[in-house]
């Protein structure tokens, strides 16, 4: 599961609303963004209570974002935050798992990369975008990137752009040479992810049911299916289901789940990258 649960949610009651909607799903991978709060070791500790998991936070330098797991499910083997603080406007966190309770063991950890791109750009994005491909291809291949990615995704449709705020039109749009030019969403963060060989989730299970509704928005006000996740052509044969989670009052972001079948590995893609 994903889940922006939007800044200040330890300020005003809304965590632990959060929290209930996350229990109700028992994700065993959670992916966290704008959860700035969970630096402090104390709060990070009741946070790992109240979900009833373990969690990791990467350093930022603006909102920070966590991964949480079961340990039931997974072993965490280490996490990586190399440039999480350095290279991208809000970062990434992205542990390293041995799974638990497979028919076999896996010749490389599972990546789980949580994210939040920047949402000034979408080249500066797609340039964010260009690195977590890197990271997560680094320990043989078997990874997943999710969060909250900002940006149009490929084979989406257009938004109406006129009900668009200007300053995410600006990020969001591709150039236009004149006023009178209708607007057009920016494709280059997602195709950043196809170059790389990685899958959208939502849209493989979107376009193998013929159910064109799991491709709706997850931003509440800005009509773009902003949050997504993205596998690995390992991942692509363990793609089971895939829907989003009404947070209710609680956030301004929809939460995504999805179930991978890690049984269904395809082992024959596992490699050693550099």
């Amino acid at each position: 599961m994903s889940q922006n649960v939007q800044y200040g949610a330890d300020k005003d009651g809304r965590w632990e609303g959060t929290v209930a909607n996350i229990r109700s799903v028992r994700p065993q991978v959670l992916l966290l963004q704008e959860v700035d709060f969970l630096v402090d070791p104390d709060t990070a500790k009741a946070a790992e209570d109240a979900l009833g998991m373990r969690l990791a936070v990467a350093p930022s330098r603006n909102l920070n974002t966590a991964v949480a797991w079961d340990p039931e499910h997974l072993q965490m083997v280490d996490t990586e935050t190399k440039y999480a603080a350095t290279e991208m406007h809000h970062g990434y966190c992205a542990p390293r798992f041995k799974p638990l309770g497979l028919d076999r063991e896996l010749p490389a950890p599972l990546v789980a990369i949580s994210t939040h791109l920047t949402p000034y750009s979408a080249q500066a994005a797609a340039q964010e975008a260009q690195m977590l491909c890197a990271r997560a291809y680094r320990y043989g291949g078997i990874a997943l990137v999710g969060g909250d990615i900002n940006h149009l995704p490929l084979g989406d449709d257009e938004p109406d752009w006129s009900l668009v705020q200007p300053y995410n039109r600006t990020s969001r749009c591709l150039r236009r040479t004149s006023t009178s030019e209708p607007w057009k969403g920016n494709p280059i963060v997602g195709e950043v992810f196809r170059d790389g060989e990685f899958t959208d989730v939502a849209a493989h299970v979107a376009d193998r049911r013929n159910a064109p509704e799991l491709r709706r928005p997850t931003g509440k006000a800005g009509l773009l299916r902003v949050d997504q996740a993205h596998v690995t052509p390992a991942l692509v044969p363990t793609i089971q289901d895939y829907w989003t989670v009404d947070p209710g009052e609680h956030s301004d972001h929809f939460g995504l789940a999805f179930t991978l079948d890690l049984n269904q590995t395809d082992t024959s893609l596992v490699r050693a990258y550099t």
